[in-house]
C-alpha cells in the first residue's frame, strides 16, 4: 500500500506539472538546483519518499571524499559539467 502512495504521489505531482501548478514546478525548481550542486542533504528532504531515498543514499554512498553519484561515480555528468564549466 505505501509503494502505491508513492507512485500516486509521484502520478500527482506530473500532473500538477502539466497543470502548471507554481508550487510544483518551484519543488522541481529547488531538486533540479540541490542535484546540480550535488547537495545530498537538500535532495534528501525534497525526495517524495524521504525515508526511503536516505536509506537509499546510505546504504549506497560513495566515497566521502569524492563528488558524485553511486550511480555513476566518477562518470557523474553534473560532477563533470561543473568542472568543465565552474560551479
Amino acid at each position: 500500500v505505501y509503494e502505491g502512495v508513492i507512485v500516486t504521489r509521484i502520478a500527482a505531482h506530473a500532473a500538477d506539472i502539466a497543470k502548471g501548478v507554481k508550487e510544483a514546478q518551484a519543488w522541481d525548481d529547488s531538486m533540479s538546483s540541490a542535484r546540480k550542486q550535488l547537495d545530498w542533504e537538500a535532495q534528501l528532504k525534497l525526495a517524495i519518499d524521504p525515508v526511503k531515498a536516505t536509506s537509499i543514499y546510505r546504504e549506497r554512498s560513495p566515497d566521502p571524499e569524492e563528488e558524485g553519484c553511486s550511480m555513476c561515480g566518477e562518470f557523474c555528468a553534473l560532477r563533470l559539467t561543473s568542472e568543465a564549466f565552474g560551479k
